[in-house]
């Protein structure tokens, strides 16, 4: 089983709406789905009951319990634990970054999203997981959107965070879809909010497969040794 954390500092940077839509593709792809929401906002829990189904599976847990959640979810049957923590650094980001074997960094392509960033690389290199962690840049403004991308990338690049190619735009049908506890492959399959999630899950699932690698899982460790 995998386990991939989304965790920001900055709150309104869209790690449920990502995190959401993410699990509802993984599902249309074959996975079975724990999505566990550690935010006191329990945004994450809201749109699972609204949703009305079991796949995903939605939960709530303490982030003191939180190992022990993802120990019995990998005994049920699980293939993909997703973890949704609130937007603050403390015990809940810190305890998820560790259980994580991937951890994904929404942010938004602005000043305060960016430079929040900068205190979430701190935990993850305090926590020794930066090297497991990948940035994903979201809420593009379509009419800026090469600009506010290579500005954001720059700025990520800095933070020697691995950067998602899939930049997601800013589009209405992803409010439409939260609303109905839905995701934007199952409202509009077809539309370019679906394709960007798509690409989206394809290189994650990818990049975690390379994250998890014993040739990666030695790199990381002769870099925390100093002899990389």
């Amino acid at each position: 089983m995998r386990t991939w954390a989304f965790v920001q500092q900055k709150g309104g940077c869209g790690k449920s709406t990502v995190a959401t839509n993410l699990t509802v593709h993984a599902e249309e792809r074959g996975e079975t789905v724990l999505l566990i929401d550690l935010d006191p906002q329990a945004n994450a829990l809201l749109w699972g009951d609204k949703r009305g189904t079991k796949k995903p599976m939605v939960m709530d847990a303490l982030p003191d319990k939180l190992p022990e959640v993802v120990q019995a979810a990998a005994t049920l049957g699980v293939t993909l634990a997703v973890i949704d923590t609130p937007a603050k650094l403390d015990a809940t980001a810190l305890a998820a970054i560790r259980v994580a074997d991937m951890i994904i960094c929404p942010t938004m392509p602005d000043l305060f999203n960016l430079h929040s960033l900068a205190d979430t690389v701190r935990l993850l290199e305090m926590a020794e997981k930066l090297h497991a962690a990948v940035a994903i840049i979201n809420g593009v403004d379509g009419k800026n959107a090469a600009a506010l991308i290579g500005e954001a990338s720059a700025v990520l690049e800095s933070f020697n965070l691995t950067i998602a190619p899939a930049a997601i735009r800013y589009r209405t049908p992803f409010a439409t879809a939260i609303k109905r506890g839905k995701g934007v492959t199952e409202t509009v399959p077809k539309g370019p909010a679906a394709k960007e999630i798509c690409e989206l899950w394809t290189w994650l699932d990818q990049q975690a497969k390379r994250i998890g690698s014993p040739a990666a899982k030695d790199r990381a460790k002769a870099k925390e040794r100093g002899t990389a």
